[in-house]
């Protein structure tokens, strides 16, 4: 999935929306089913839901204020 933190010309749009809150949803249920001892995984799963949950408030704020510039 294109993210802006990995690649300087991605976008997102609302269009993406329904696939980066999948992939945060997945990975929370995915979180929740791994033992105590599955650290290392715990954290890169994490990182990749909070990086997933971030691409979505991003997209939800640009819908709040589809002209952050304040043009008319």
């Amino acid at each position: 999935m294109c993210d802006s933190a990995r690649c300087p010309q991605a976008t997102h749009h609302l269009r993406h929306r329904d696939v980066w809150a999948g992939t945060a949803a997945n990975g929370t249920v995915f979180l929740g089913m791994l033992g105590r001892t599955r650290k290392t995984e715990q954290a890169r799963l994490q990182a990749e839901v909070d990086r997933a949950q971030r691409v979505v408030d991003a997209i939800d704020a640009a819908q709040a204020d589809p002209d952050p510039a304040g043009g008319e």
